[in-house]
């Protein structure tokens, strides 16, 4: 899975780790921080997300048009770190005004501008036009880079908010704003790391008068770029219903955790939320991993060590926990990041096999893919969803929940479909974007995930005023709606890479 990859990946991949850690923790507790300081209901707070979400990732069009004409990527990514900590420094300010909120919004989503699309510019700059399956599973290297911040973004937010409530007695709303300090401090390591070892991919800023060598982009036609760029904008166009639908996790998803799902467990379920019952059972499932796919002894020892210490770890565990166990919404927030972080080796892995032997799906297909499987996901919520009172008819948490596996079973399928769409998106722009304009179409990839966050937020509204099953139906039908277009139009997506 690693091997044949440059150095400047890794640099990358932990860059964009410590940016995300500080993006997560602000999307995973953002709605709650809304309801607790201002009072606000669903309907307003999930309006706001969706402004949030939609703009931060609007703003990359921008950026990759800034990057390409004038700053580079490089420096573009430097002075949007910096910007982007301002953004969360603010937000950890405690304020009784909405106006406050609104600014930082404004600053996150300038600094993201800046910052988003052109670290991915900068992974596909790291390969050459021949490299396209290697290419493909950088994206997905990088993408686990993005998980593991996203993994623990949620359990620092919620780690750290307690630890104020408790122990300073301060407010959950304060609580909160200590978390998105954390945010700022994460886009400080972020920044670091970018800066202190900007040799390893110097090459792939073209822009940098410093570069030695040049992966030579593949010259177009006239023709060959108007095809590649409707390619493009069509892919846009249907990826906008994944991000509609995806990004209620931090909305529909991380209210349906709050009010309808049950917050008190048992031991064993609580291993799943626990830190070190979550860490131990990680380490299990990749230390048996390596036992069993290994070639070398010395890594079937080390298999061998990490499966024997999350074993120890997790009986520890759970005879220390009480039989009855509380947990917090936001910890839904990091099964996602754990999954992808599980199954990019898998799905990699698997890809691989399917090249082989002349079957791996083309980039455009594995995003049909994604979208069969996100409507699958979401018919799962629509089961969870039948004998549950309408939002409308209560106030605070429902007084009949379902298991936390209906949630955790939802965020797989989402994983499995995210691992076929978004990295294999990123990918897909990397190799058909014509050299010139390769920030510009990066920043509309995330453009097309701006109007999908915006539209979360938009349709939103809904899970307050219908019925549980029928917002998530809505989800469903929307989702397999996409499928259908990616298959309408794969033989002409196909044909923009030849």
């Amino acid at each position: 899975m690693f091997k044949g990859h440059p150095k400047g990946l890794y640099v990358l991949f932990f860059t964009e780790m410590w940016e995300r850690f500080g993006f997560y923790i602000t999307i995973s507790i953002f709605v709650f921080y809304l309801q607790s300081n201002f009072g606000w209901d669903e309907t307003q707070a999930t309006n706001v997300y969706g402004i949030l979400i939609a703009f931060v990732y609007f703003t990359p069009i921008i950026g990759g048009w800034i990057a390409d004409n004038f700053l580079g990527y490089g420096k573009s990514i430097m002075i949007g770190a910096v910007i982007l900590g301002a953004g969360y420094a603010i937000m950890a300010i405690p304020t009784e005004t909405a106006g406050l909120v609104y600014v930082a919004i404004a600053i996150i989503c300038l600094g993201n501008g800046l910052f988003k699309a052109n670290i991915s510019v900068l992974v596909g700059n790291l390969y050459s036009h021949t490299q396209g399956s290697l290419k493909d599973a950088g994206y997905n290297i990088f993408y686990m880079g993005i998980n593991i911040g996203a993994f623990y973004a949620p359990i620092a937010a919620a780690s750290i908010r307690n630890f104020f409530v408790e122990n300073y007695g301060v407010t959950q709303a304060q609580g909160y704003n200590a978390a998105f300090a954390l945010a700022a401090i994460g886009m400080i390591i972020s920044l670091l790391i970018f800066t202190v070892f900007r040799k390893f991919y110097v090459d792939a800023d073209y822009r940098s008068k410093e570069r030695v060598n040049v992966n030579v982009d593949l010259q177009l036609t006239k023709q060959q770029e108007k095809d590649r760029i409707i390619a493009l904008l069509i892919i846009f166009a249907i990826v906008i219903f994944f991000w509609m639908s995806f990004h209620q996790n931090g909305a529909a998803l991380s209210l349906f955790a709050r009010d309808y799902t049950d917050s008190v467990v048992g031991k064993y379920v609580y291993s799943l939320f626990d830190v070190f019952g979550l860490h131990a059972i990680i380490a299990i499932l990749l230390g048996t991993a390596a036992l069993i796919k290994s070639q070398s002894s010395k890594a079937k020892m080390i298999g061998g060590f990490f499966t024997l210490l999350g074993l120890v770890v997790l009986i520890v565990r759970l005879n220390s926990y009480p039989e009855s166990n509380s947990i917090e919404p936001e910890r839904f927030f990091s099964f996602n990041a754990m999954f992808i972080v599980l199954l990019t080796p898998l799905i990699v892995g698997y890809f691989a096999f399917l090249n082989k032997k002349g079957k791996e799906p083309s980039s455009p297909g594995k995003i049909g893919i994604g979208m069969v499987l996100t409507g699958l996901s979401f018919l799962i919520m629509v089961f969870a969803s039948f004998g549950l009172p309408a939002v409308y008819t209560i106030e605070g948490p429902s007084p009949i929940t379902v298991s936390p596996f209906w949630l955790i079973t939802t965020y797989f399928g989402l994983t499995l479909a995210e691992l076929h769409l978004s990295p294999m998106g990123l990918s897909f722009v990397s190799k058909v974007a014509p050299a010139k304009f390769k920030g510009l179409l990066m920043g509309g990839w995330f453009g097309a995930t701006a109007a999908g966050n915006y539209l979360s937020g938009f349709v939103g509204r809904y899970y307050q005023n219908w019925e549980l099953w029928q917002f998530f139906l809505l989800l469903v039908v929307t989702s397999f709606i996409a499928a259908g277009l990616v298959a309408l139009f794969l033989k002409k997506l196909k044909s923009a890479t030849q």
